[in-house]
C-alpha cells in the first residue's frame, strides 16, 4: 500500500488567486456557478431522454441519457461509449457540477448517462424503500446496464464518487472519483464540527428529502422526530436505528467505507484538493497502490473552477482521460468516417 498519495502527470490545477479559497470553490460547484452552467448546459438538458432501470434486486432506479450527434463522426465506430455520471449525497443528476461535466463529455462526443441516487432528482416515489449510502447492488447494476452496449466509464462526485469506486471494484471501468468520502465518518464529523453553513445545508436538504419521501408514501413513513434534529450524526443515529438493518450508525458506515484493504486491486482515478473542507485529505494517505491519486492544493469540494463562466479544469481532465482509456478509431477511419458523413450521396 501507498503512503503517501501521488499527484498525477500533467494534472495541474492553479486556479486564479480570488479563487483559491476552499469555501469559495465549493460554494461555486454547487450554488455560485448555477445560472452559468444552466445556459451551457440548456441544450443538453432539453435533449435528456428518461430511462428507468430495474436493478438485479427489483430496485428502480432513473438515468438522464444524451446521445452524442453522431458516434462515427465523434470517433467511435459504432456507438459512442457512455459516462455514468453520479452526483453527491443530496444532490441530483442537474446539479451544476454533474451538468457542467456533462456538457463538455457531449460534446466531446461521449454518450452521457446522469444517473439519480435512489431517492434523489424527485424519484422518491419510484421505490418504497429509503435510500442509504451502503445500497451497492443497484448503483452497479444501473451502471452495467448502462455501459452494456458500447462500454464506457464512470464519473462520481462525493458520495457518488464513493459509490463509482464500488462500481469500479465490481465492473472495472475506467472511472474518475472526485472528492470521493472514503472514511464516512471522518465526513460527518467534518460537516458537524466545521463551517456552520455546510451543515445547515445539508440538514436542510435531508429535511426536505425525508419529507417528499413520506409523502410519496404517508402510511409507511412519519419522520416527525428527524425534523427537530440539528447535527448530521444525531439524525443518522435515528435513521440507521429506525430504518435501517444495520444494528447501530457504525456498522452502517462501515458499509461503504474504503479505507484500509477495500479497493484493494481496484483500477481508478481519484482527483482531490488538499484544502476539500468536507473530505478529510488525512484519509487518502493509506489507500492500495492501485489507485492513481491526483492531488491539487486547492479546489475545495467538488469545485476546480478557473472561472464562473467556463468549463472547469475537471471537466477537461475528465475528457482528456476517457479519451484516452476508451477506444476510438483510428486517425484514418475516422477521417475516412468523416468525409462519409460529410459527402453528398452519389446520383442514382
Amino acid at each position: 500500500m501507498s503512503s503517501q498519495p501521488t499527484t498525477g502527470k500533467g494534472t495541474h490545477f492553479q486556479p486564479p488567486l480570488l479563487l483559491r479559497n476552499a469555501h469559495v470553490q465549493t460554494l461555486l460547484a454547487s450554488v455560485g456557478r448555477k445560472s452559468d452552467v444552466a445556459r451551457r448546459a440548456a441544450a443538453l438538458v432539453a435533449d435528456s431522454k428518461p430511462e428507468l432501470i430495474t436493478s438485479s434486486d427489483g430496485v428502480i432506479l432513473q438515468a438522464w441519457i444524451n446521445e452524442p450527434p453522431s458516434a462515427t463522426v465523434a470517433g467511435w465506430h459504432d456507438a459512442a461509449p457512455t459516462i455514468v455520471m453520479i452526483h453527491g449525497w443530496l444532490g441530483n443528476a442537474d446539479s451544476s457540477y454533474v451538468l457542467s461535466a456533462a456538457t463538455e463529455l457531449l460534446a466531446a462526443g461521449f454518450r452521457v448517462a446522469r444517473l439519480n441516487l435512489r431517492d434523489h432528482g424527485d424519484t422518491e416515489h419510484l421505490n418504497e424503500g429509503l435510500f442509504h449510502s451502503a445500497r451497492t447492488r443497484e448503483v452497479v447494476d444501473a451502471a452495467r446496464h448502462l455501459t452494456a452496449a458500447a462500454g464506457g466509464g464512470v464519473l462520481g462526485f462525493s458520495l457518488g464518487g464513493n459509490f463509482a469506486l464500488r462500481v469500479a471494484r465490481e465492473l472495472r471501468l475506467p472511472t474518475i472519483a472526485v472528492c470521493p468520502a472514503i472514511d464516512p465518518a471522518n465526513t460527518m464529523r467534518a460537516i458537524d464540527g466545521g463551517w456552520i453553513g455546510y451543515r445547515w445545508y445539508f440538514l436542510r436538504k435531508w429535511h426536505r428529502a425525508l419529507r417528499a419521501k413520506q409523502a410519496a408514501f404517508p402510511q409507511r413513513y412519519d419522520f416527525t422526530p428527524a425534523f427537530a434534529l440539528r447535527s448530521v450524526a444525531t439524525l443518522t443515529d435515528l435513521f440507521v436505528r429506525h430504518h435501517t438493518d444495520y444494528q447501530d450508525t457504525a456498522a452502517y458506515l462501515a458499509g461503504y467505507t474504503l479505507t484500509g484493504s477495500a479497493l484493494e486491486g481496484t483500477r481508478a482515478t481519484i482527483v482531490m484538493a488538499q484544502d476539500d473542507p468536507i473530505i478529510p485529505w488525512r484519509d487518502f494517505r493509506a489507500l492500495p497502490g492501485s489507485l492513481e491519486i491526483v492531488a491539487a492544493p486547492w479546489g475545495g469540494h467538488c469545485g476546480f473552477v478557473e472561472g464562473a463562466r467556463a468549463a472547469s479544469w475537471l471537466d477537461r481532465f475528465a475528457v482528456r482521460f476517457f479519451r484516452e482509456r476508451l477506444p476510438q478509431m483510428t486517425p484514418r477511419d475516422s477521417n475516412a468516417a468523416m468525409v462519409s458523413a460529410s459527402s453528398p450521396s452519389s446520383p442514382s
